[in-house]
């Protein structure tokens, strides 16, 4: 099972500009983030995650996932000490902000990514069930 964030990059990347009566603040730092987001090809990758393993990438919801303790579940904004520290406030764990909120996308259905551990091996086969299949490949010519 493949968990991926389900962000709207569209939403993401929508101009700062504003108008002429209200105009935008950080209109540059804000083009800078999108020409950054556009180009990291977050959907993209996405999409190509889905074709390549249909059915097996779940979107999750992105809310909370890096403010929520991945050890005690206390969600609070102020556990996020800058951008790549997280510390709980409920209980003192520490953690990579990153790394704690992955554990807490992996964390969301404890049944998934399952499937595969559940299949049992057949010894006398050439290959392990538990592989996914692979195109056979061309002889070699010497």
């Amino acid at each position: 099972m493949i968990r991926v964030e389900d962000l709207r990059v569209k939403s993401m990347t929508r101009s700062a500009r504003g108008t002429t009566a209200n105009p935008g603040r950080n209109v540059r730092q804000k083009a800078g983030l999108n020409r950054g987001i556009l180009a990291a090809g977050w959907s993209q990758l996405v999409t190509r995650l889905e074709h390549k393993a249909p059915g097996r990438v779940q979107k999750i919801n992105p809310a909370y996932t890096s403010q929520t303790c991945n050890t005690c579940k206390h969600v609070d904004k102020n556990s996020r000490k800058s951008q790549a520290e997280f510390v709980c406030t409920a209980c003192g764990h520490q953690a990579n902000t990153d790394v704690n909120a992955a554990r807490n996308i992996r964390d969301t259905d404890p049944a998934a990514g399952r499937a595969v551990a559940a299949r049992r091996d057949r010894v006398h086969l050439a290959r392990s069930m538990k592989r996914e299949p692979q195109r056979a490949r061309p002889p070699k010519v010497a």
